[in-house]
């Protein structure tokens, strides 16, 4: 069965579309796209790729054509079209390609091990077609290479990232500005079950492969992902792992969202937005992007959660007690999404062609189903897949 807590490092990620357009599967923009779920037994861990047609609901699985992969394999994808699989089994990452009919060629690999990386996590930095950084965490390092040759051609050590007894955690996702990239970094003691009250924005220039600084804000902490809106602007807003570990002591920062302007590669030292006064008082947090000015936040409800303080953090985010909110952050609005129930924090979101996926998983894992959150109208119920879905990508 599957660990709870694996999940709150790994879950919330992004797979973008290949161009970046809008999408309604129609003629012009339909797939294929390449799914990725997971199946579990008492022994062993096994990963499938899927290529359906659409993610509309509906769409039929035929599961006998899926890519098989053994143990807790990775979807990655880039624009055009690229895509890989990271091995389950070992720091491997291999590049596919779809025939004519829709099946599975194996086109190139390489093996990130000679440069200390033991498990792949979800997460890569694509800079272009030729560039890309892998972002080792535990490592303290961005590796580099291309997508086009697969092969290393560098590294970018990172020491300001390491803190003694902490995982540097470098966000899901990575901000452009110009030729720089920039990263947040969480640092989180998984024996301990400590977030560390700070929050580092790392800053790479993209034509040397070089850090140009890393900065750190002590205003607000535990946060794991960038959220862009439509003004260019970018908000890092505190995670629900960050949320429960203050809500039983465990951080001293309270819930909270930083700012970096559509014109600057820092955070913005007149910005400091408090959750809390968001959402009446209840713990908030864990962003996903919602279309425009939009962000989605999960909030607590504590009438559906039992917390013991001596407990775990990842014990408050685990049961299905979290609801749905959306965020204005132009007009500051906030507004209850009552048309999703509540479930776990940890939910998988994907944001491709545009749209913007939730999932809702069985309580046995035994089948997803993708909701588009973004969808006009509200949410509503897309396709359905076997197992446990964790990514998708439309892959041509």
């Amino acid at each position: 069965m599957m660990n709870r807590r694996p999940l709150v490092l790994a879950l919330v990620m992004i797979l973008s579309s290949c161009d970046g357009s809008p999408g309604d599967d129609g003629p012009g923009n339909a797939g294929p796209y390449v799914i990725a779920t997971r199946v579990w037994d008492d022994s062993a861990t096994t990963s499938y790729f899927h290529v359906v047609p659409s993610l509309e609901e509906g769409t039929q699985i035929d599961t006998s054509r899926a890519l098989e992969v053994p143990g807790s394999a990775r979807l990655y994808a880039h624009a055009g079209g690229w895509f890989a699989v990271g091995s389950g089994e070992s720091p491997t990452i291999t590049r596919y390609s779809l025939d004519d009919e829709g099946r599975f060629v194996e086109e190139a690999a390489l093996s990130l091990q000679p440069y200390g990386v033991i498990d792949l996590w979800d997460t890569i930095y694509f800079v272009s077609d030729d560039v890309a950084y892998y972002p080792d965490r535990a490592g303290s390092q961005l590796i580099v290479w291309s997508p086009s040759t697969m092969e290393v051609t560098g590294t970018i050590a990172l020491p300001e990232t390491v803190r003694e007894g902490y995982l540097s955690l470098y966000s899901y996702a990575a901000v452009a500005r110009g030729d720089a990239l920039l990263f947040s970094v969480g640092w989180f003691d998984w024996e301990n079950d400590r977030v560390l009250p700070e929050t580092g924005l790392v800053v790479i220039d993209t034509t040397t492969h070089s850090a140009s600084r890393v900065d750190v804000d002590t205003r607000c902490a535990g946060i794991t992902q960038a959220i862009p809106v439509a003004s260019g602007d970018v908000y890092f807003v505190s995670s629900a792992l960050a949320g429960a570990a203050h809500r039983i002591e465990r951080l001293t920062t309270a819930p909270c969202a930083l700012r970096v302007r559509a014109s600057a590669d820092a955070f913005d030292p007149t910005y400091l937005r408090s959750l809390d006064t968001l959402s009446e008082g209840a713990i908030a947090g864990e962003p996903v992007p919602g279309g425009g000015s939009s962000i989605f936040l999960r909030v607590l409800d504590e009438s559906l959660v039992t917390i013991d303080p001596t407990g775990a953090s990842w014990d408050v985010t685990g049961q299905a007690a979290w609801r749905w909110a959306r965020w204005n952050v132009e007009d500051d609005s906030f507004t209850p999404i009552d048309a999703l129930e509540p479930s776990t924090a940890d939910v998988v979101w994907l944001e491709i062609d545009g749209r913007v996926f939730g999932t809702e998983t069985t309580p046995d894992y035994a089948t997803t189903t993708l909701i588009e959150l973004t969808a006009e109208g509200g949410p509503r119920r897309a396709l359905t897949a076997p197992g446990f879905l964790h990514a998708a990508a439309r892959v041509r």
